[in-house]
């Protein structure tokens, strides 16, 4: 069989592949360029590999090339000769080191001075964005071409200086990938990222109320706690339900004390608990928090709270 298959020189040339691994090679990094066909012979043709016109590597069916790219924004010009029976085919590609962080923030509740990151819950959103270097440290996003996928097959958008959108997370335990391909207009530059966000749990944290110093935030509550007083307040904190819905007061809350509903008071996140006698009292308090607006999100806590008796 010869080089090209029962087909013009033109649609052979436009058949055969190019293609590098990783698939977009980082700078000073050893990148792979592996080239097939399914229309040319490559496997009896012999192959010429030139790097920045400096012939490299030489032989029958080789078809593949090993390079290292230099610095961001630097160029390396990978020229392929191809000679077999029938002819001549010349390819070029063009390795041009990209680099592409992708940064996401989940829509969720923290409380304040909270140092961890906002973790995604079910169908909350998450905005994602992401930040190509070319020349620099200091490369201008809004001069990107952008192009967004979801979950490998869902079209998120696409357009000049689109860095960001803005997502649903799916399912607590499971992911959802999340792509960018990125081109700068009017250079060889091509980047890719791919990112996969892992949902959570939404959970709910019970702390001290105290009357002077406020919620104690440095400290959860136990499952068993003994007051210092006649009265015990629990303040019931989120995390990781939507922001939004939180803000709005949407979500619902269902206190039970010893098996019994109660309602709280203004504040539905605040439990206020006192003793009716002077004898020791304990108390079972729980909390289930839901989001109606997206059903699956819930935090669930409890725990016994004993105010002792008066000496």
């Amino acid at each position: 069989m010869g080089l090209f298959a029962p087909l013009s020189s033109f649609a052979a040339l436009d058949l055969i592949n190019i293609s590098t691994n990783p698939k977009t090679p980082g700078p000073n990094q050893d990148v792979t360029i592996t080239m097939n066909s399914y229309a040319v012979d490559l496997n009896s043709a012999t192959i010429i590999w030139f790097v920045n016109k400096v012939p490299t590597k030489q032989g029958i069916a080789e078809k593949t090339l090993t390079i290292h790219t230099g610095e961001l924004g630097t160029k390396t010009i990978v020229d392929i000769t191809i000679l077999g029976n029938t002819g001549k085919l010349d390819k070029q590609i063009v390795v041009v080191p990209a680099e592409v962080d992708v940064l996401w923030e989940a829509q969720t509740y923290t409380p304040p001075f909270y140092k961890g990151k906002a973790l995604p819950s079910y169908k909350s959103l998450i905005r994602v964005t992401a930040i190509p270097r070319y020349n620099g440290l200091s490369s201008d996003p809004s001069q990107y071409y952008y192009k967004w996928t979801y979950n490998r097959t869902q079209g998120m958008g696409e357009a000049l200086g689109k860095n960001s959108v803005v997502i649903p997370a799916g399912w607590s335990d499971s992911s959802v990938a999340i792509a960018v391909d990125i081109n700068l207009p009017g250079t060889d530059w091509k980047g890719y990222k791919l990112t996969n966000i892992h949902g959570h749990e939404a959970n709910l944290v019970f702390y001290e109320q105290a009357p002077l110093l406020g919620v104690q935030f440095n400290h959860a509550l136990p499952r068993k706690v003994v007051g210092a007083g006649n009265t015990f307040s629990i303040r019931a904190v989120p995390y990781f339900l939507s922001t939004d819905n939180f803000k709005n007061g949407e979500l619902v809350y269902t206190w039970l004390v010893n098996n019994r509903n109660v309602l709280p008071g203004l504040d539905p996140t605040t439990l206020t608990l006192t003793k009716s006698g002077k004898g020791e009292e304990v108390y079972s308090a729980s909390l289930r928090i839901q989001n109606p607006k997206r059903i699956l999100q819930e935090g669930n806590a409890q725990t016994e709270i004993t105010l002792p008796e008066e000496k």
